[in-house]
């Protein structure tokens, strides 16, 4: 087993060239599900469609069982308790937002949103393959994941998540048998954009005890809104007045969560931290800048942590902050996340001076992807689809399919055709 090289959110592959392609199929190998990726960008305006293709692997049987229909769902579900906790058929989760539509047989005639798509057809044929997209509205919640206890593996975490189905039923309505299922996991990620938001600024005049003047503090961020993994540049400026000396500063980063279902629970996490001694004299001033950089590494451990809709064993970070639209409401999210830097000026004497500033962290446009989203262009012809590696993500082995057990560790296959790239075996995703 070789593994590939790491690949970005975009899907593609550096070494191969290539576009990664998710692939699933059921259990009784009827339909293939086919995605071109599992990152989906809310542009807080708008969000990237859902765009996938269906791949009838058996038509014989759905000409022998014309009743026999394939339908799509994408559902964001918020889950509030453990899996081992559901009795008495009460399941501990709420659906947050749902759209289904039949994919097969075709009602009018298939067409193509994106060009990953038409790469597809163009591999799979157009006889067995059938494409489908789900517009999402904007102002639906983000995927967002409550940290479990560390190396707890019994139960899928609290949190928002997001699935993409196919099944074979007879009425959208009907449960489906789970051989007939395939769930794929994908998440929505929020990216905050470029916006002309002033500095964060704050400043305060603190009064002591026997000291006819105050303390003056003035604070600034460099900017509003940060990437994830960025370092944050804090300026204080001290303006000793009073009769005592400020000793020392504590920085820090806070997450707070808001758990907008059912209750109001807040839950605030101190992510980052870091300490500098000083030595401001009465009647001195001063101005320096500190750094401090959030890490989802450097809080592993913290239960409750709100992360990143994460998809099995993969890479995430800390959660992106919510950007609520104003056609939002609270419970409608589900998870409300937002951050702020947080000061504290330790005087002499018992003293103690705290100051807030709230910033917003965010994911970058994910490389090539808008590239990769952009709807194909008007040609009735085969060239629309260019001559582009398609590299496949496929099942490997089966097991119980269901939306429970919607994971993925997955060989990487090209499709390209034969000897115009090395095959990689498996990826290390």
């Amino acid at each position: 087993v070789v593994p590939t090289q790491s690949t970005g959110s975009s899907g593609i592959n550096a070494e191969y060239g290539g576009t990664r392609v998710f692939k699933k199929m059921c259990l009784d190998g009827k339909i293939s599900t086919y995605i071109g990726t599992r990152e989906f960008v809310d542009y807080v305006g708008h969000v990237d469609p859902v765009a996938g293709v269906l791949l009838v692997n058996d038509t014989d049987w759905f000409s022998d069982n014309a009743e026999y229909k394939v339908f799509a769902e994408i559902t964001a579900t918020f889950r509030y308790g453990r899996d081992d906790l559901d009795v008495l058929g009460i399941n501990f989760k709420k659906d947050l937002y749902s759209d289904t539509m039949q994919v097969y047989p075709v009602r009018g005639a298939p067409y193509c949103t994106t060009k990953i798509q038409e790469k597809l057809l163009k591999k799979l044929g157009t006889e067995k393959a059938f494409p489908f997209t789900f517009e999402l509205p904007a102002g639906i919640p983000s995927s967002v994941t409550l940290q479990p206890v560390k190396n707890d593996q019994s139960s899928k975490p609290c949190g928002v998540e997001y699935c993409l189905r196919t099944y074979i039923a007879k009425d959208m309505h009907e449960t489906p048998n789970r051989k007939q299922v395939v769930d794929l996991l994908i998440k929505k990620i929020t990216h905050a954009p470029e916006s002309s938001a002033p500095q964060p600024y704050i400043e305060s005049a603190k009064n002591f005890m026997m000291s006819p003047n105050p303390l003056h503090v003035e604070a600034r961020l460099d900017k509003e809104r940060y990437i994830h993994g960025e370092t944050i540049y804090v300026h204080i400026t001290i303006g000793n007045q009073s009769t005592r000396a400020v000793k020392k500063l504590r920085l820090s980063v806070k997450q707070i969560a808001n758990i907008c279902l059912f209750s109001n629970a807040i839950y605030k996490c101190t992510v980052a931290s870091v300490e500098h001694d000083l030595n401001v004299q009465p009647s001195q001033t001063t101005a320096q800048t500190f750094s401090i950089r959030p890490l989802l590494e450097e809080n592993k451990d913290k239960r409750g942590l709100a992360l990143d809709g994460q998809i099995k064993s993969e890479d995430t970070n800390l959660a992106s902050s919510t950007i609520a639209l104003p056609i939002s409401t609270r419970e409608s999210l589900g998870i409300v996340v937002k951050y702020i830097v947080k000061i504290e000026l330790a005087v002499s004497m018992g003293g103690e001076v705290k100051l807030e500033l709230p910033f917003t962290l965010s994911h970058p446009i994910p490389e090539h992807h808008e590239e990769d989203m952009e709807p194909i262009p008007c040609v009735s012809d085969a060239t629309a689809a260019d001559n582009i590696n398609l590299e496949l993500q496929e099942e490997s082995g089966a097991y119980n399919n269901t939306t429970n057990n919607a994971d993925h560790d997955v060989p990487l296959i090209d499709l390209e055709g034969e000897g115009s790239q090395p095959t990689p075996q498996e990826s290390s995703y």
